[in-house]
């Protein structure tokens, strides 16, 4: 799976068209500029099936806001691997409000630049992993290279996520089935032996998947 970038450098007259709740922060450099180096997300995916979480496209990006001054830090300052953006807002043109979980940080600045600095990823989760993001980041490029991206373990561990989400699926297609086997058993739509039957077929299945999930990141999907 792959996803098509729009474009790769993205800028304050994009602002409309943005968002970033949600994103991490993993390393931040106040000097004439304010960099930030974020997973940006992309996309948020519809559940493939009704009840299931969301997934997400996510890429490693550097975003700037250019020449800032009038800077206000109200931060948290609990040790944290990194802090989470619930929204930027812009007020006035030239006064920005990166708006934390864990405080927020106040600027004026002309405007900002975010550099894509790889390519999307799918993702369970809003963020990337240290390893898969390739460490942390303030270059602004577009064209950064992840040679971790070609480790074995990393290409097996996608595969096996892969076949895990599959799982997913199916074990909530049952579930699915299970309820709409309930409600048929509640109008009296189906006599009592096929649907202790059916019932039961639906359970093992269940149970079937449950134990393959087990352990794994899907086991409370």
């Amino acid at each position: 799976m792959t996803y098509k970038l729009e474009k790769r450098t993205w800028a304050d007259a994009d602002y409309d068209k943005m968002g970033w709740h949600d994103n991490r922060i993993y390393k931040l450099a106040v000097n004439e500029d304010l960099e930030m180096d974020i997973d940006y997300i992309v996309k948020w995916n519809q559940p493939d099936i009704e009840g299931l979480p969301f997934t997400f496209w996510v890429a490693p990006a550097t975003l700037v806001f250019k020449n800032i001054s009038h800077l206000k830090l109200d931060l948290s300052m609990e040790l944290y691997n990194s802090f989470e953006i619930e929204g930027i807002e812009r007020e006035e043109e030239n006064n920005w409000s990166v708006i934390l979980r864990q405080g927020v940080i106040q600027f004026t600045s002309p405007g900002f630049v975010q550099y894509i600095r790889q390519d999307p990823s799918f993702q369970f989760e809003q963020s990337i992993s240290y390893i898969e993001r390739y460490g942390y980041s303030l270059d602004r490029t577009t064209t950064q290279e992840n040679p971790n991206l070609l480790l074995d373990n990393i290409i097996e561990n996608r595969k096996k996520e892969a076949a895990h989400y599959e799982n997913v699926k199916k074990r909530q297609l049952k579930r699915l089935e299970l309820e709409a086997l309930v409600k048929l058993r509640e109008l009296n739509e189906i006599d009592t032996k096929q649907y202790l039957l059916k019932k039961k077929e639906i359970n093992d299945l269940l149970f079937s998947y449950d134990y393959f999930l087990k352990g794994t990141r899907f086991e409370s999907w």
